[in-house]
C-alpha cells in the first residue's frame, strides 16, 4: 500500500541510477534498492530496541505498550503537520564528509557504489518511512527489523518499475499518490494507539493483526 508513495518520493532517484549506470539498468536499480533496504532494516532494529526499552519503563509505571501509543501519537502529529521527530538532523547525511562521500558515490556507475549510495540515501527524510519506524518501535529489535524489512521489500517492485520507466509518472498523479500515503500513515497511527489501549485492557482486543 505504501509503494505508490515511494514511487513519487524515490522513483526519480532510482531512475537516475538506471539511466547512468554501467552495470545495466535493472542491476543498478536493484543495487540501489538493496542499499536502501539495508538501511531500513537497521533503523527498524534500532527503533524496536528503543521501543522495547520504553515499554519496560511503561510497565514499571503500570502502562502497557506505551511505545505503541506514543509512536501512534507521533505519526498522527506528523500527518496533521503539527510536529515530527527531527530524524533528518540525526542522520549521517547531515555531516559534511558523509554528504561529500554520497556525492562521489552517486557519480560512480558500478553496482557496489550504487549499493553504498542506497545505504546513505535510505536516511533521506520520508514521512511514510518515519511512520513505519514509529510502528517498528512498538515491539523489540528483531520484530522492528522484520517490519521494516517487509516494508522495504514491498516497495521493490514499484521502485524497480519506476527506475526502469523514469519520468513516466505525471505530476498530477504524484500528488494523488502522496495523499494516499498520507492516509496510510494516519491509519498506522490510529492502529498503533488502539493496540496500546487494548494491551492495557482499556478497549477490547479485535485481532492480532489489528489490535
Amino acid at each position: 500500500m505504501g509503494a505508490p508513495h515511494c514511487i513519487a518520493m524515490c522513483g526519480g532517484t532510482a531512475g537516475g541510477f538506471a539511466l547512468n549506470a554501467d552495470t545495466g539498468a535493472f542491476r543498478a536499480v536493484l543495487a540501489y534498492n538493496l542499499g536502501r533496504w539495508t538501511t531500513y532494516i537497521g533503523l527498524g532494529a534500532v527503533m524496536g530496541a528503543l521501543g522495547s526499552f520504553v515499554n519496560v519503563a511503561g510497565k514499571l509505571a503500570g502502562i502497557q505498550a506505551i511505545a505503541s501509543m506514543a509512536g501512534g501519537a507521533l505519526i498522527l502529529l506528523w500527518a496533521f503537520r503539527k510536529a515530527a521527530l527531527p530524524l533528518a538532523r540525526w542522520g549521517p547525511l547531515r555531516f559534511a564528509p558523509v554528504s561529500r562521500l554520497a556525492s562521489r558515490l552517486r557519480s560512480r556507475k558500478d553496482a557496489a557504489a550504487i549499493y553504498a549510495s542506497g545505504i546513505l540515501l535510505g536516511f533521506i527524510p520520508c514521512g511514510l518511512t518515519y511512520a513505519m519506524q514509529n510502528a517498528a518501535a512498538s515491539s523489540h529489535a528483531w520484530s522492528g527489523a522484520l517490519l521494516m524489512a517487509a516494508f522495504g521489500l514491498a516497495t521493490f517492485p514499484a521502485l524497480i518499475a519506476a527506475g526502469l520507466f523514469a519520468g513516466a509518472l505525471k505530476k498530477s498523479l504524484r500528488s494523488k499518490i502522496q495523499r494516499a500515503g498520507h492516509y496510510i500513515a494516519v491509519w498506522i497511527g490510529v492502529v498503533s494507539i488502539l493496540r496500546g489501549m487494548a494491551a492495557n485492557g482499556w478497549i477490547p482486543s479485535i485481532h492480532p493483526w489489528l489490535w
